[in-house]
């Protein structure tokens, strides 16, 4: 069954909105060139191992920042957070309009079960943590939560570019 464009809007739409507690906070940080700049440089170096890239501006911020610690650390994640989130969101929409309708629906249960899944694990973090620790923790696990799920749904976007390209195609 072929599906029209308003089909891939409203997956497009499911898959970026919705309860998002885990990314709640990042929606408030704005993301800035220098912070895209940065994650994009990092990336470029290390293709190999993206993943250590995870905390690279969260890491420079927070060493950077005066007056109180803690705080710096939770809005320093936070910070990072948004640009990883941004990057998820870009990389969703990306991937949904390559998916076939049966698939597209999956991909939007399985984003919307990480979402959920995420909020419970870092919950769950700051839970097990002193109360001082706690909102740190639990802000340093958002942020590494969203950029490994950015940095998965990115590949798959990527390999579902590179199999567009490989499909037969019918001349006409």
């Amino acid at each position: 069954m072929k599906r029209g464009p308003f089909f891939l809007i409203a997956a497009s739409a499911l898959i970026l909105t919705g309860s998002n507690p885990a990314g709640a906070q990042t929606l408030e940080t704005a993301v800035t060139e220098a912070d895209r700049a940065a994650l994009v440089s990092c990336l470029r170096e290390s293709p190999e191992a993206p993943r250590a890239c995870i905390g690279s501006i969260a890491v420079v911020c927070a060493g950077q920042a005066r007056g109180d610690r803690r705080e710096a650390e939770i809005d320093c994640s936070r910070r990072e957070a948004a640009v990883w989130r941004e990057r998820l969101e870009t990389a969703a929409r990306a991937l949904a309009p390559r998916l076939e309708p049966g698939a597209r629906s999956r991909f939007v249960a399985v984003q919307r079960s990480w979402e959920s899944y995420a909020a419970q694990k870092c919950a769950f973090m700051a839970d097990v943590q002193t109360a001082a620790r706690a909102p740190t923790m639990q802000a340093g696990c958002a942020l590494r939560e969203v950029a490994g799920r950015a940095l998965d749904v990115e590949r798959l976007a990527r390999s579902q570019a590179q199999g567009d390209r490989n499909r037969p195609r019918l001349e006409r």
